[in-house]
């Protein structure tokens, strides 16, 4: 399995700048309980798309049935850990689930467009 660094420099870059932006206003104007949870919300998205980095990584090559398994059946048991990982934050440790969730949706949207420019970058260079 190849690295492509180049896309996890992306993916880095584009976490940066979403910080540096989101720095004023959640130091500002959010209260210590809700920039833990986007602090959480932000760590657990960047984990949510490094796996899926990796299932589109280790199953590019493969046949097209091993591929749509491990990216699709991935994204249901990614979405399935983030689930768990939510309500474990919110009910054990009383994060603030509003701030938490937006989070979560800010940056699963931004992971879905960074994990389909790869996946069409990847598809366009092996023709």
């Amino acid at each position: 399995m190849k690295i492509n660094w180049s896309f996890l420099r992306l993916v880095l870059i584009c976490f940066a700048c979403t910080a540096v932006l989101a720095y004023y206003p959640v130091s500002e104007f959010a209260t210590k309980e809700m920039a833990r949870s986007i602090i959480a919300g932000s760590i657990m998205s960047l984990v949510n798309l490094l796996l899926g980095y990796l299932a589109i990584e280790f199953s590019f090559e493969r046949s097209h049935t091993t591929f749509l398994k491990y990216v699709l059946g991935g994204m249901v048991g990614r979405l399935m850990l983030m689930w768990g990982a939510f309500l474990l934050l919110i009910w054990v440790f009383g994060f603030h689930a509003a701030s938490l969730m937006l989070t979560l949706l800010f940056f699963y949207v931004l992971n879905l467009v960074l994990e389909i420019y790869y996946l069409q970058k990847r598809v366009s260079t092996k023709k």
